[in-house]
Parts: C-alpha cells; sequence; structure tokens
C-alpha cells in the first residue's frame, strides 16, 4: 500500500517541491524525502538509517 502524500501543506506554506521519496540535497549531501514533522521536512541523507528534519528552505530541490 503506498503511503499518502502529507507534504501538500508544506508545499503550500513555504512554495517549495517536497514530495516523499524525492532525491534532494542537503549542504550538497544527496538524500530522498521520507516525509514531514510539523513544519519541517524529514530527509534520509545518505549515510544514515533514518530521516533527518530539515527546514523546507534548508533543501536543494534538484
Amino acid at each position: 500500500m503506498k503511503k499518502t502524500d502529507n507534504l501538500s501543506a508544506i508545499r503550500e506554506k513555504f512554495g517549495v517541491p517536497a514530495r516523499r521519496g524525492r532525491a534532494v540535497k542537503i549542504d550538497g549531501q544527496p538524500g530522498i524525502i521520507t516525509g514531514m514533522s510539523g513544519d519541517f521536512v524529514r530527509v534520509r541523507l545518505q549515510d544514515r538509517e533514518a530521516g533527518l528534519p530539515f527546514h523546507p528552505h534548508e533543501i536543494t530541490y534538484p
């Protein structure tokens, strides 16, 4: 079963193209969006097992 995309509020509030599963970068380090936590986007960086929270404007959306 596919999880619903609960990032629509983040997209609307901050004007960013955040979507679950999207490849992004944090300070040049690659990662994948895994979800959200409040007003933060959770990103699993390449060397981590779990997603970490980042402000939507800290993320580079290539």
